[in-house]
């Protein structure tokens, strides 16, 4: 698959590209589709809506190991008269825990719109969000951080399973499949082969 068309290309070599992050976050309701920019983006057919640069992803990186990666999302300096967005993140967790987020890389033009299509560059499955407060000051009030943990496609590979290759658990599993009945008697047998 081509992300760019060559006319893209050929702007590219021309001025220095410009890109920034789009994040999709997929709730088991709803599909947020956000940016750390100043303006609303339509692409696809969806709207990013602008995190005026309070936004903040930390942990991507390239990797070649089979590790669980894992990426943090924050928002941070949400004043506290804005206390609905804190209020639905607590009420929400139901809602992001384990659910989809891509993280796309997204080109931009001398104007801020977009030149190409968005690269995928990492996705995985939200965290219970955490929520932290500030304590308000002389000169400020008091601000909220929201951030959100996605651990990648390797996460939880490691966990052991949820049972074993034996008749008791295939019988729990599925009554009356016979599949695994004689693997038991099997483990210490002797074959001889070719038995003339």
């Amino acid at each position: 698959m081509a992300f760019f068309t060559t006319e893209q290309i050929a702007a590219f070599k021309e001025r220095a590209p410009r890109l920034d992050f789009l994040v999709k976050m997929e709730f088991a309701t709803d599909t947020l589709y956000v940016w750390n920019g100043h303006h609303q983006l339509t692409i696809d057919g969806n709207v990013y809506l602008p995190m005026h640069g309070l936004g903040q992803i930390d942990g991507l990186g390239q990797t070649s190991s089979t590790q669980s990666q894992a990426v943090t999302l924050t928002l941070s300096g949400i004043p506290e008269q804005d206390i609905n967005i804190l209020s639905l993140t607590l009420q929400q967790t139901p809602e992001v825990n384990q659910q989809l987020a891509t993280i796309y890389l997204q080109f931009f033009d001398e104007d801020w719109q977009p030149s190409a299509t968005p690269i995928p560059v990492f996705f995985g499955f939200m965290q219970p969000p955490e929520v932290e407060r500030t304590a308000a000051g002389a000169d400020i009030g008091a601000t909220q951080t929201i951030t959100v943990t996605a651990e990648n496609a390797l996460f939880n590979r490691s966990r052991p399973p949820q049972g074993r290759f034996t008749d008791r658990d295939q019988q729990t599993r599925f009554p009356g499949d016979k599949a695994l009945q004689f693997v038991h008697p099997l483990l210490f047998k002797t074959f001889t082969y070719p038995d003339y």
